[in-house]
């Protein structure tokens, strides 16, 4: 019967070794999150502002950029069209 006992304790130790590194990824993943959202508000910012130069820009020289949303238009075209 001890036998018995060694394999259960053994397995239990195994286990519990299994739990302890699966808790050490969870806490790895979650530090992860956490540091992805902090990318991700920082980068919606950084969309905000090109979106805001943009505009500021289209006001500033409406027919540069008419010039401009032609030219890539047509470019589009050309590039999609080839077979």
């Amino acid at each position: 019967m001890a036998t018995s006992t060694t394999n259960t304790t053994g397995a239990q130790k195994q286990i519990d070794r299994l739990a302890d590194n699966a808790h050490g990824a969870i806490d790895r993943a979650s530090e992860v999150a956490g540091r992805l959202g902090d990318k991700t508000d920082e980068l919606w910012g950084m969309k905000d502002d090109y979106v805001e130069s943009a505009r500021d820009y289209v006001k500033q020289n409406p027919l540069m950029a008419l010039g401009l949303a032609l030219a890539a238009g047509y470019l589009f075209g050309k590039i999609s069209s080839w077979r």
